[in-house]
Protein backbone atom coordinates (compact mmCIF):
# COMPACT_ATOMS: atom_id res chain seq x y z
CA UNK A 1 0.00 0.00 0.00
CA UNK A 2 1.58 3.27 -1.14
CA UNK A 3 -0.05 5.65 1.34
CA UNK A 4 1.24 4.74 4.80
CA UNK A 5 -0.95 7.41 6.39
CA UNK A 6 -4.15 5.79 5.10
CA UNK A 7 -2.99 2.38 6.33
CA UNK A 8 -2.17 3.81 9.75
CA UNK A 9 -5.60 5.45 10.00
CA UNK A 10 -7.40 2.27 8.98
CA UNK A 11 -5.31 0.07 11.27
CA UNK A 12 -5.84 2.35 14.26
CA UNK A 13 -9.61 2.61 13.80
CA UNK A 14 -10.23 -1.08 13.09
CA UNK A 15 -7.92 -2.17 15.94
CA UNK A 16 -9.73 0.20 18.32
CA UNK A 17 -13.13 -1.01 17.13
CA UNK A 18 -12.11 -4.63 17.73
CA UNK A 19 -11.11 -3.77 21.29
CA UNK A 20 -14.41 -1.96 21.90
CA UNK A 21 -16.29 -4.98 20.54
CA UNK A 22 -14.62 -7.15 23.19
CA UNK A 23 -14.85 -4.67 26.08
CA UNK A 24 -17.42 -5.50 28.76
CA UNK A 25 -17.13 -3.14 31.72
CA UNK A 26 -13.69 -3.57 33.25
CA UNK A 27 -13.01 -6.80 31.34
CA UNK A 28 -11.68 -7.08 27.81
CA UNK A 29 -12.14 -10.51 26.24
CA UNK A 30 -9.46 -9.79 23.58
CA UNK A 31 -11.29 -12.38 21.48
CA UNK A 32 -11.16 -10.57 18.13
CA UNK A 33 -7.48 -9.77 18.53
CA UNK A 34 -6.60 -13.36 19.51
CA UNK A 35 -8.63 -14.80 16.63
CA UNK A 36 -6.88 -12.41 14.22
CA UNK A 37 -3.45 -13.51 15.41
CA UNK A 38 -4.28 -17.24 15.18
CA UNK A 39 -6.12 -17.08 11.84
CA UNK A 40 -3.48 -14.88 10.21
CA UNK A 41 -0.65 -17.13 11.42
CA UNK A 42 -2.46 -20.16 9.95
CA UNK A 43 -3.16 -18.23 6.74
CA UNK A 44 0.58 -17.64 6.27
CA UNK A 45 0.92 -21.43 6.02
CA UNK A 46 -2.18 -22.23 3.94
CA UNK A 47 -3.14 -19.19 1.83
CA UNK A 48 -0.52 -16.46 2.39
CA UNK A 49 -1.94 -14.39 -0.46
CA UNK A 50 -5.19 -13.95 1.53
CA UNK A 51 -3.71 -13.25 4.96
CA UNK A 52 -4.49 -9.50 4.73
CA UNK A 53 -8.19 -10.18 4.20
CA UNK A 54 -8.27 -12.83 6.92
CA UNK A 55 -6.58 -10.51 9.42
CA UNK A 56 -9.08 -7.66 9.05
CA UNK A 57 -12.05 -10.02 8.78
CA UNK A 58 -10.99 -11.70 12.02
CA UNK A 59 -10.81 -8.39 13.86
CA UNK A 60 -14.45 -7.68 12.98
CA UNK A 61 -15.95 -11.17 12.81
CA UNK A 62 -18.24 -10.74 15.85
CA UNK A 63 -19.46 -7.20 15.23
CA UNK A 64 -22.81 -8.52 13.98
CA UNK A 65 -23.66 -9.90 17.43
CA UNK A 66 -22.23 -7.09 19.53
CA UNK A 67 -24.33 -4.41 17.81
CA UNK A 68 -27.30 -6.22 19.39
CA UNK A 69 -25.72 -6.24 22.83
CA UNK A 70 -24.58 -9.88 22.84
CA UNK A 71 -21.21 -11.55 22.42
CA UNK A 72 -20.85 -15.12 21.09
CA UNK A 73 -18.21 -15.78 23.75
CA UNK A 74 -20.98 -15.64 26.32
CA UNK A 75 -22.50 -18.70 24.63
CA UNK A 76 -19.57 -21.15 24.24
CA UNK A 77 -21.42 -24.09 22.62
CA UNK A 78 -22.87 -24.08 19.12
CA UNK A 79 -26.21 -25.27 20.50
CA UNK A 80 -26.41 -22.22 22.78
CA UNK A 81 -25.46 -19.86 19.96
CA UNK A 82 -28.13 -21.30 17.69
CA UNK A 83 -30.79 -20.64 20.32
CA UNK A 84 -29.97 -16.91 20.61
CA UNK A 85 -31.42 -15.20 17.55
CA UNK A 86 -28.96 -12.30 17.22
CA UNK A 87 -26.00 -14.64 17.77
CA UNK A 88 -27.34 -17.14 15.22
CA UNK A 89 -27.63 -14.34 12.67
CA UNK A 90 -24.40 -12.53 13.57
CA UNK A 91 -22.20 -13.93 10.76
CA UNK A 92 -24.68 -12.57 8.19
CA UNK A 93 -25.06 -9.26 10.03
CA UNK A 94 -21.26 -8.90 10.32
CA UNK A 95 -20.96 -9.48 6.57
CA UNK A 96 -23.69 -6.91 5.84
CA UNK A 97 -22.08 -4.25 8.05
CA UNK A 98 -18.62 -4.72 6.57
CA UNK A 99 -19.98 -4.79 3.00
CA UNK A 100 -20.47 -1.03 3.39
CA UNK A 101 -16.66 -0.70 3.45
CA UNK A 102 -16.43 -1.95 -0.14
CA UNK A 103 -14.01 -4.71 0.89
CA UNK A 104 -13.13 -7.72 -1.29
CA UNK A 105 -15.92 -10.30 -1.65
CA UNK A 106 -13.73 -12.94 0.02
CA UNK A 107 -13.89 -10.99 3.28
CA UNK A 108 -17.67 -11.01 3.22
CA UNK A 109 -17.63 -14.77 2.56
CA UNK A 110 -15.22 -15.33 5.45
CA UNK A 111 -17.43 -13.32 7.79
CA UNK A 112 -20.68 -14.88 6.65
CA UNK A 113 -19.41 -18.46 6.88
CA UNK A 114 -17.10 -18.42 9.90
CA UNK A 115 -19.57 -20.47 11.99
CA UNK A 116 -20.30 -23.04 9.28
CA UNK A 117 -18.97 -26.55 10.00
CA UNK A 118 -17.43 -28.82 7.39
CA UNK A 119 -20.00 -31.55 8.14
CA UNK A 120 -22.93 -29.16 7.58
CA UNK A 121 -23.98 -28.82 11.23
CA UNK A 122 -22.92 -25.20 11.62
CA UNK A 123 -24.84 -21.96 11.09
CA UNK A 124 -26.42 -19.75 9.80
CA UNK A 125 -26.92 -21.55 6.46
CA UNK A 126 -25.80 -25.11 7.13
CA UNK A 127 -23.16 -25.02 4.41
CA UNK A 128 -21.05 -28.11 3.96
CA UNK A 129 -17.67 -29.26 2.70
CA UNK A 130 -16.09 -27.35 -0.15
CA UNK A 131 -18.93 -24.80 -0.16
CA UNK A 132 -17.22 -23.22 2.86
CA UNK A 133 -14.17 -21.12 1.94
CA UNK A 134 -10.80 -22.01 3.44
CA UNK A 135 -10.55 -18.48 4.86
CA UNK A 136 -13.81 -18.90 6.78
CA UNK A 137 -12.59 -22.24 8.12
CA UNK A 138 -9.34 -20.71 9.35
CA UNK A 139 -11.33 -18.13 11.32
CA UNK A 140 -13.52 -21.02 12.56
CA UNK A 141 -10.44 -22.86 13.86
CA UNK A 142 -9.03 -19.68 15.44
CA UNK A 143 -12.38 -18.93 17.09
CA UNK A 144 -12.50 -22.46 18.53
CA UNK A 145 -8.91 -22.29 19.79
CA UNK A 146 -9.64 -19.12 21.75
CA UNK A 147 -12.82 -20.55 23.28
CA UNK A 148 -11.00 -23.74 24.28
CA UNK A 149 -8.08 -21.75 25.74
CA UNK A 150 -10.54 -20.28 28.22
CA UNK A 151 -12.40 -23.54 28.85
CA UNK A 152 -9.53 -25.95 29.54
CA UNK A 153 -8.01 -25.23 32.93
CA UNK A 154 -5.30 -27.91 32.88
CA UNK A 155 -2.93 -28.53 29.96
CA UNK A 156 -5.03 -26.28 27.63
CA UNK A 157 -2.65 -26.51 24.68
CA UNK A 158 -2.60 -30.32 24.70
CA UNK A 159 -6.38 -30.43 25.04
CA UNK A 160 -6.84 -27.96 22.16
CA UNK A 161 -4.70 -30.01 19.77
CA UNK A 162 -6.58 -33.16 20.82
CA UNK A 163 -9.92 -31.42 20.20
CA UNK A 164 -8.86 -30.20 16.75
CA UNK A 165 -7.51 -33.65 15.83
CA UNK A 166 -10.84 -35.24 16.72
CA UNK A 167 -12.82 -32.57 14.85
CA UNK A 168 -10.96 -32.58 11.54
CA UNK A 169 -13.49 -33.51 8.90
CA UNK A 170 -16.31 -32.43 11.24
CA UNK A 171 -15.69 -28.79 12.14
CA UNK A 172 -13.16 -28.04 9.43
CA UNK A 173 -11.58 -29.42 6.28
CA UNK A 174 -9.22 -32.27 7.29
CA UNK A 175 -6.52 -30.85 5.02
CA UNK A 176 -6.19 -27.91 7.43
CA UNK A 177 -5.01 -30.26 10.18
CA UNK A 178 -1.56 -30.20 8.55
CA UNK A 179 -1.43 -26.42 9.01
CA UNK A 180 -2.31 -26.83 12.68
CA UNK A 181 0.50 -29.39 13.03
CA UNK A 182 2.94 -27.12 11.19
CA UNK A 183 2.07 -24.32 13.58
CA UNK A 184 2.50 -26.63 16.56
CA UNK A 185 5.81 -28.07 15.36
CA UNK A 186 7.28 -24.76 14.22
CA UNK A 187 8.01 -23.66 17.78
CA UNK A 188 7.43 -26.86 19.77
CA UNK A 189 3.91 -25.83 20.70
CA UNK A 190 4.97 -22.57 22.33
CA UNK A 191 2.68 -20.51 20.08
CA UNK A 192 -0.37 -21.77 21.94
CA UNK A 193 1.18 -20.76 25.25
CA UNK A 194 2.13 -17.31 24.00
CA UNK A 195 -1.28 -16.38 22.63
CA UNK A 196 -2.88 -17.34 25.93
CA UNK A 197 -0.80 -14.61 27.61
CA UNK A 198 -2.27 -11.15 27.00
CA UNK A 199 1.10 -9.37 26.98
CA UNK A 200 2.56 -11.80 24.43
CA UNK A 201 -0.66 -11.61 22.42
CA UNK A 202 -0.37 -7.81 22.06
CA UNK A 203 3.28 -8.17 21.05
CA UNK A 204 2.50 -10.75 18.34
CA UNK A 205 -0.40 -8.60 17.14
CA UNK A 206 1.94 -5.60 16.84
CA UNK A 207 4.39 -7.72 14.83
CA UNK A 208 1.68 -8.84 12.39
CA UNK A 209 0.12 -5.39 11.88
CA UNK A 210 2.91 -3.92 9.66
CA UNK A 211 2.82 -7.02 7.43
CA UNK A 212 -0.84 -6.73 6.36
CA UNK A 213 -2.37 -4.27 3.91
CA UNK A 214 -5.95 -2.99 3.51
CA UNK A 215 -5.27 -2.83 -0.23
CA UNK A 216 -8.87 -1.92 -1.08
CA UNK A 217 -8.28 1.59 0.32
CA UNK A 218 -6.66 3.48 -2.53
CA UNK A 219 -7.52 7.12 -1.85
CA UNK A 220 -8.43 9.65 0.84
CA UNK A 221 -11.96 9.79 -0.60
CA UNK A 222 -12.43 6.06 -0.06
CA UNK A 223 -10.96 6.37 3.43
CA UNK A 224 -13.36 9.21 4.25
CA UNK A 225 -16.32 7.07 3.15
CA UNK A 226 -14.96 4.19 5.22
CA UNK A 227 -14.68 6.43 8.26
CA UNK A 228 -18.38 7.28 8.12
CA UNK A 229 -19.28 3.59 8.16
CA UNK A 230 -16.77 2.86 10.93
CA UNK A 231 -18.09 5.75 13.02
CA UNK A 232 -21.66 4.48 12.65
CA UNK A 233 -20.48 1.01 13.66
CA UNK A 234 -18.62 2.41 16.67
CA UNK A 235 -21.84 4.13 17.76
CA UNK A 236 -23.89 0.95 17.37
CA UNK A 237 -21.39 -1.09 19.38
CA UNK A 238 -21.08 1.56 22.11
CA UNK A 239 -24.83 1.96 22.51
CA UNK A 240 -25.49 -1.78 22.45
CA UNK A 241 -23.27 -2.30 25.51
CA UNK A 242 -25.90 -0.58 27.66
CA UNK A 243 -29.59 -1.52 27.55
CA UNK A 244 -30.84 2.06 28.01
CA UNK A 245 -28.74 3.66 25.26
CA UNK A 246 -29.86 1.85 22.10
CA UNK A 247 -29.31 4.28 19.18
CA UNK A 248 -28.51 7.03 21.69
CA UNK A 249 -25.36 8.18 19.89
CA UNK A 250 -27.15 8.34 16.54
CA UNK A 251 -29.96 10.44 17.99
CA UNK A 252 -27.46 12.74 19.71
CA UNK A 253 -25.60 13.10 16.41
CA UNK A 254 -28.89 13.87 14.62
CA UNK A 255 -29.97 16.52 17.16
CA UNK A 256 -26.48 18.03 17.38
CA UNK A 257 -26.43 18.44 13.61
CA UNK A 258 -29.83 20.18 13.70
CA UNK A 259 -28.57 22.62 16.33
CA UNK A 260 -25.34 23.27 14.41
CA UNK A 261 -27.26 23.85 11.17
CA UNK A 262 -29.57 26.31 12.96
CA UNK A 263 -26.45 28.18 14.09
CA UNK A 264 -25.20 28.21 10.48
CA UNK A 265 -21.82 26.79 11.42
CA UNK A 266 -19.33 25.88 8.67
CA UNK A 267 -19.89 22.43 7.16
CA UNK A 268 -16.49 21.16 8.30
CA UNK A 269 -17.28 22.12 11.90
CA UNK A 270 -20.71 20.47 11.69
CA UNK A 271 -19.08 17.25 10.47
CA UNK A 272 -16.69 17.25 13.43
CA UNK A 273 -19.58 17.70 15.87
CA UNK A 274 -21.55 14.87 14.27
CA UNK A 275 -18.53 12.54 14.31
CA UNK A 276 -17.81 13.43 17.95
CA UNK A 277 -21.44 12.68 18.82
CA UNK A 278 -21.06 9.15 17.46
CA UNK A 279 -18.08 8.63 19.77
CA UNK A 280 -18.94 10.71 22.84
CA UNK A 281 -19.82 7.71 25.04
CA UNK A 282 -17.01 5.41 23.96
CA UNK A 283 -15.52 5.54 27.46
CA UNK A 284 -18.74 4.15 28.96
CA UNK A 285 -17.94 0.68 27.66
CA UNK A 286 -15.30 0.57 30.42
CA UNK A 287 -17.91 1.34 33.12
CA UNK A 288 -19.56 -1.71 34.74
CA UNK A 289 -23.22 -2.15 33.76
CA UNK A 290 -24.25 -2.36 37.42
CA UNK A 291 -23.30 1.32 37.66
CA UNK A 292 -24.80 2.39 34.33
CA UNK A 293 -28.05 0.51 35.05
CA UNK A 294 -28.33 1.25 38.76
CA UNK A 295 -31.89 1.98 39.81
CA UNK A 296 -31.12 4.54 42.49
CA UNK A 297 -28.60 7.15 43.54
CA UNK A 298 -24.94 6.42 42.79
CA UNK A 299 -22.47 6.33 45.67
CA UNK A 300 -19.54 8.76 45.62
CA UNK A 301 -17.25 5.96 44.43
CA UNK A 302 -19.67 4.91 41.68
CA UNK A 303 -20.06 8.52 40.59
CA UNK A 304 -16.29 8.91 40.29
CA UNK A 305 -16.09 5.74 38.17
CA UNK A 306 -18.87 7.06 35.92
CA UNK A 307 -17.20 10.46 35.56
CA UNK A 308 -14.02 8.76 34.38
CA UNK A 309 -15.76 7.77 31.15
CA UNK A 310 -15.02 11.15 29.58
CA UNK A 311 -11.31 10.83 30.46
CA UNK A 312 -11.24 7.37 28.90
CA UNK A 313 -13.08 8.73 25.86
CA UNK A 314 -10.38 11.36 25.36
CA UNK A 315 -7.59 8.83 25.85
CA UNK A 316 -9.08 6.52 23.21
CA UNK A 317 -9.71 9.30 20.69
CA UNK A 318 -6.24 10.78 21.20
CA UNK A 319 -4.74 7.37 20.39
CA UNK A 320 -6.47 7.31 16.97
CA UNK A 321 -5.05 9.94 14.64
CA UNK A 322 -8.21 10.19 12.54
CA UNK A 323 -10.30 10.89 15.68
CA UNK A 324 -8.09 13.42 17.48
CA UNK A 325 -9.98 16.46 16.21
CA UNK A 326 -13.10 15.12 17.93
CA UNK A 327 -11.42 14.72 21.34
CA UNK A 328 -12.28 18.12 22.91
CA UNK A 329 -15.86 18.00 21.61
CA UNK A 330 -16.58 14.49 22.87
CA UNK A 331 -14.43 14.78 25.98
CA UNK A 332 -15.94 18.00 27.34
CA UNK A 333 -19.63 17.32 26.65
CA UNK A 334 -20.24 16.88 30.40
CA UNK A 335 -18.90 20.34 31.28
CA UNK A 336 -21.53 22.82 32.48
CA UNK A 337 -21.94 26.42 31.42
CA UNK A 338 -21.61 27.51 35.08
CA UNK A 339 -18.34 25.62 35.57
CA UNK A 340 -19.75 22.85 37.79
CA UNK A 341 -19.33 20.04 35.29
CA UNK A 342 -16.49 17.60 34.62
CA UNK A 343 -13.75 16.63 33.92
CA UNK A 344 -12.03 20.05 34.13
CA UNK A 345 -14.70 22.39 35.48
CA UNK A 346 -14.64 24.56 32.35
CA UNK A 347 -17.26 27.29 32.02
CA UNK A 348 -18.92 29.49 29.44
CA UNK A 349 -16.90 30.06 26.26
CA UNK A 350 -13.95 28.06 27.63
CA UNK A 351 -16.00 24.97 26.77
CA UNK A 352 -15.58 24.21 23.04
CA UNK A 353 -18.70 25.21 21.11
CA UNK A 354 -19.11 21.70 19.75
CA UNK A 355 -19.02 20.29 23.28
CA UNK A 356 -21.70 22.78 24.41
CA UNK A 357 -23.92 21.71 21.51
CA UNK A 358 -23.25 18.05 22.22
CA UNK A 359 -24.00 18.55 25.92
CA UNK A 360 -27.46 19.91 25.16
CA UNK A 361 -28.21 17.22 22.55
CA UNK A 362 -27.04 14.49 24.93
CA UNK A 363 -29.22 15.81 27.76
CA UNK A 364 -32.26 16.17 25.48
CA UNK A 365 -32.06 12.57 24.29
CA UNK A 366 -31.48 11.35 27.85
CA UNK A 367 -34.59 13.19 29.04
CA UNK A 368 -36.70 11.87 26.17
CA UNK A 369 -35.55 8.27 26.78
CA UNK A 370 -36.32 5.68 29.45
CA UNK A 371 -33.64 5.19 32.10
CA UNK A 372 -33.18 2.63 34.86
CA UNK A 373 -34.27 5.16 37.48
CA UNK A 374 -37.18 6.84 35.60
CA UNK A 375 -39.44 6.81 32.57
CA UNK A 376 -38.89 9.15 29.65
CA UNK A 377 -39.90 12.78 30.13
CA UNK A 378 -42.47 14.39 27.86
CA UNK A 379 -41.42 17.00 25.32
CA UNK A 380 -43.13 19.63 27.51
CA UNK A 381 -41.16 18.63 30.61
CA UNK A 382 -37.93 18.41 28.60
CA UNK A 383 -38.53 21.98 27.42
CA UNK A 384 -39.14 23.08 30.99
CA UNK A 385 -35.82 21.53 32.08
CA UNK A 386 -33.95 23.24 29.24
CA UNK A 387 -35.44 26.58 30.30
CA UNK A 388 -34.70 25.94 33.98
CA UNK A 389 -31.07 24.95 33.36
CA UNK A 390 -30.33 27.63 30.77
CA UNK A 391 -27.28 29.57 31.92
CA UNK A 392 -26.34 26.96 34.54
CA UNK A 393 -26.02 23.57 32.88
CA UNK A 394 -26.58 24.75 29.32
CA UNK A 395 -25.38 27.53 27.06
CA UNK A 396 -28.46 29.86 26.95
CA UNK A 397 -28.27 30.41 23.19
CA UNK A 398 -28.04 26.68 22.45
CA UNK A 399 -30.86 25.92 24.89
CA UNK A 400 -33.14 28.36 23.06
CA UNK A 401 -32.32 26.70 19.71
CA UNK A 402 -32.98 23.24 21.18
CA UNK A 403 -36.35 24.36 22.54
CA UNK A 404 -37.27 25.66 19.11
CA UNK A 405 -36.30 22.37 17.49
CA UNK A 406 -38.38 20.40 19.99
CA UNK A 407 -41.42 22.35 18.76
CA UNK A 408 -40.78 20.99 15.25
CA UNK A 409 -42.96 17.85 15.24
CA UNK A 410 -41.56 16.57 11.95
CA UNK A 411 -37.97 16.81 13.24
CA UNK A 412 -38.94 15.16 16.52
CA UNK A 413 -40.63 12.28 14.69
CA UNK A 414 -37.51 11.66 12.59
CA UNK A 415 -35.34 11.67 15.70
CA UNK A 416 -37.57 9.15 17.43
CA UNK A 417 -37.51 6.88 14.39
CA UNK A 418 -33.73 6.48 14.62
Amino acid sequence: MKDKKLKAQFDQTISALSLIIDQFGEQNLLHCRRVAVIATTLAEIVIPEKKDIIFYASLLHDVGAVVFGEHPMMFPSMEEQKRVSCVFKHPTVSSNIISKLNVPKEMLDYLGDHHEWYDGSGYPNGKKGEDISIGAQLIRIADTIDIKLRGYKERPCTEIYNYLRLHKGREFNPSLWNAVLDLKNKDAGAFCTRISNDVDLHRIFSEILPTVEPHWITSETIMKNHMKVILDTFAEVIDAKHQYTRRHSERVAFFSEKIALSMELPQAEIEQIVYAAHLHDIGKVYVPNEILDKNGQLSNRELEILKRHVIITMEILDAIEAFRDFTPIAGFHQERYDGKGYPDGLSSDDIPLGARILGVADAVDAMLSDRAYRKALSVENTTIQLERCSGTQFDPMIAVIAIGLLNDKEMLTKMREI
